[in-house]
């Protein structure tokens, strides 16, 4: 990019050199509108290596003339703190002239600063000439410079630095009076500049954030719903609460940009970090501060500093946004805990070929957190991890899995994901959608670890995401890392950028249910387990992969689940079924228990027709129990695994009875929209079924069929209360059944 120079020049007056030297630096950068025009404005200061009173010095600039006014004119010098105001004979102690050599890219501009002729004669002091100090850090202000912006937007650089030829050997001062010394050639230069600063949004510590586009002169203006190019300057920035967003990000050494626990930052373009640690995403037991960079890679000599919130006394499974050693987090976070006797770390990775947590890690390991891998992490008191490193950016994908077996993976990126066609990314862009050739057909979901209080003697449990739409998660938040079951001949998942999206305090559960569903809950002491049954209409009774998720039993001492209406031998947690048939489906409930005793079993609907009962079958007691307003009670052993005890009917009934705890036998008979009545439950082929009236009359004798459901009409009949008897195998059972016509 063709570069003009702008000279500014302080008048020089020759004289021998002298062991004084001089820095210079650039400092304080912001974004202003003066006279109705955007203005990157910054200081130059200066420092000797002794006290002097500057007499004269050059400061010549490059600058990006595709970014800046050209004309010489427009630039503004302001003389500032002791080179300002005027002098003891009421004249400015530092003149100004701007003049120009020319204006073709390459030749120079100048403007010219001179100490007052007058005064060459007197005895230095700061009451005629400014006072440059020496000491280390003891930078002081010479002049400050705006430069008007040609690019309104703001998306270009700077480009502006010392052009340290032309400034070498080119400062003097007034070491007595009608005497000047140089100072030594050549001067010291600070490090930073200003040559790749975007132009549009700017962090100082003395200004804060300042960017293009404010209305009123004079007054630091920002608006974090503008896409900006941005630069943290210097200093330690944050973003504001909220959603902020940035069409390129640039962090300078030394400065740090931190993202708050409620903060989300999406960047467009690249994202350059310049400091270890520059890039800091913060995290609480409130949430944790997101961050998209979509496509665009991260550059940058620096590193990111993520940190995740962690609970004493838990097991959590995490993953890591950024590239970092196993043993370089280790020794970075002493709060994960440790066993003193032998050096073990609460850190752990899973091995798929023999289905269990490996050994302990200690400090020593080997290997890399990142790239989507999945670790068990326990912390020795409440407080933050940190992962630090570089931000994984574009697409990840997690290989080397094991096909067919479980594995632990996790969230890439350092924001939200969605999982299943209900997330906050949508149907299209979501992990189970990318990846519903890669898992176990009957494993098509996600299962996220939730371990509850260990210190009270709760064992955790895992939750389960497949695309059924129930009470469930549909996302997962940053760090979060869960299993997955590989389809044969499958080693890896892929994570795509179109899967983020910003939700800072993601919660753990979301209460949503959209699909008609069950929620089957087994309560023993302090335990609590659920199963779900989802009802849509594009769902069946078989298998329907990525809707139903097989359970994966873990470590919970209390199990609830259910087999498939077209049974394949696989337990499930969630099992989706049509809608447009639920009485005819009887749902085989299993329960596995390891510290037995009593059981409560109780359900939750969510959008179920009004007239739908959840009604819980205990074959072995021969009861039936009404669970949209009852629960059922009952005592197990030690170590049981029952499953198929119990089922579950999902029946539109009008019948005065059903409920009741003391049903003498295992049928189950309602009136079905007062225009049949449906008996569920085994019978023989020669069971018969007699209706009668309130009179004793008998209405209807129906033979029933050989099954579990027989249909008697009733369209026919008169509204009224009805007894109904079934008889089979010198066995009966009676039923009060209402009909409304």
């Amino acid at each position: 990019m063709k570069k003009i120079l702008i000279l500014l020049y302080l008048m020089l007056v020759s004289g021998a050199i002298f062991g004084q030297r001089l820095s210079f630096r650039f400092i304080n950068p912001q974004i202003i509108r003066l006279a109705g025009i955007d203005n990157l404005q910054f200081d130059i200061q200066i420092m000797a290596t002794a006290d002097t009173y500057l007499w004269s010095t050059q400061v010549a600039l490059n600058f990006n003339n595709t970014t800046f006014d050209l004309n010489p004119s427009h630039w503004t010098v302001t003389r500032v703190g002791p080179f300002s105001g005027n002098n003891s004979s009421g004249n400015p102690k530092y003149g100004v002239i701007t003049h120009s050599y020319g204006t073709a890219p390459g030749e120079s501009c100048g403007i010219a600063l001179a100490a007052d002729i007058n005064k060459f004669s007197v005895t230095p002091s700061a009451i005629d000439f400014g006072l440059i100090p020496s000491g280390l850090d003891s930078w002081i202000t010479m002049i400050t410079v705006s430069v008007p912006l040609s690019v309104p937007s703001g998306d270009g650089l700077a480009g502006i630095d010392f052009l340290e030829t032309s400034m070498n050997g080119q400062a003097s001062y007034i070491s007595a009076a009608n005497n000047t010394t140089p100072y030594s050639n050549p001067n010291d230069y600070d490090s930073r500049d200003l040559l790749t600063a975007y132009t549009g949004r700017i962090y100082s510590t003395a200004f804060g954030w300042t960017q293009v586009g404010g209305g009123t002169d004079g007054v630091p203006y920002k608006n974090w719903g503008s896409s900006v190019s941005t630069t943290v300057w210097e200093g330690n920035a944050a973003i504001p609460s909220g959603t902020s967003l940035a069409k390129a990000l640039q962090i300078q050494n030394p400065a740090t940009l931190t993202i708050p626990v409620d903060g989300a930052l999406t960047v467009a373009g690249a994202t350059d970090v310049g400091t270890a640690s520059g890039l800091i995403l913060q995290s609480g037991s409130a949430g944790t501060g997101s961050l998209i960079t979509g496509t665009a890679t991260t550059t940058g000599s620096g590193s990111t500093t993520s940190q995740r919130y962690m609970t004493t006394g838990r097991w959590h499974i995490v993953s890591s946004p950024v590239g970092q050693t196993i043993k370089s987090f280790l020794t970075a976070n002493g709060n994960v805990q440790t066993n003193l006797t032998n050096g073990a770390r609460g850190m752990m990775d899973y091995n798929p070929l023999l289905n269990q947590w490996n050994s302990f890690f200690t400090d020593n390991i080997n290997g890399n957190v990142g790239a989507g891998k999945g670790f068990c992490l326990r912390s020795a008191a409440d407080g933050n991890v940190n992962f630090s490193g570089s931000l994984q950016t574009g697409a990840k994908s997690a290989t080397g899995l094991d096909a067919t077996y479980w594995n632990c993976i996790g969230n890439p990126y350092s924001s939200a994901i969605g999982i299943n066609d209900w997330s906050s990314t949508g149907a299209t862009n979501n992990f189970i959608k990318v990846n519903a050739a890669n898992l176990d057909p009957a494993y098509g979901a996600v299962y996220i670890w939730d371990q509850l209080d260990a210190q009270n003697g709760v064992p955790g449990k895992y939750t389960v995401i497949s695309n059924s739409h129930i009470e469930s998660y549909n996302n997962v938040q940053q760090e979060q890392a869960f299993m997955v079951k590989m389809n044969t001949g499958k080693t890896a998942v892929d994570f795509t950028p179109a899967m983020q999206f910003h939700n800072p305090g993601l919660p753990l559960k979301s209460a949503e249910s959209v699909w008609s569903s069950i929620k089957l809950i087994a309560t023993a002491d302090a335990q609590t387990n659920a199963t779900f049954i989802a009802f849509n209409c594009m769902m069946t009774k078989g298998l329907d992969p990525t809707y139903d998720a097989g359970l994966l039993k873990g470590g919970s001492d209390l199990l609830i689940y259910t087999m498939l209406v077209q049974d394949n031998g696989i337990p499930f947690a969630i099992q989706a079924l049509p809608d447009n048939d639920y009485n005819s489906m009887i749902i085989p409930v299993g329960i596995d228990t390891k510290t037995g005793g009593e059981v409560v079993f109780s359900a939750e609907t969510f959008n179920l027709p009004s007239d739908l009962k959840v009604i819980l079958e205990d074959k072995q007691a021969a009861t039936f129990t009404d669970l949209s307003n009852k629960v059922y009670k009952v005592t197990l052993a030690a170590n049981s695994v029952i499953p198929d005890r119990f089922r579950l009917h999902a029946s539109t009934t009008v019948i005065d009875g059903v409920g009741d705890l003391t049903l003498p036998a295992k049928l189950e008979a309602y009136a079905y929209q007062n225009i049949e009545i449906r008996v569920v439950g085994e019978v023989s082929k020669n069971a018969v079924a007699t209706l009668y009236d309130v009179l004793g009359k008998v209405v209807l004798t129906q033979k029933m069929i050989e099954g579990q459901l027989n249909v008697i009409p009733t369209s026919c009949i008169n509204s009224g209360l009805y007894l109904l008897l079934v008889k089979d195998g010198g066995k009966s059972q009676s039923f009060k059944i209402l009909l409304k016509q």
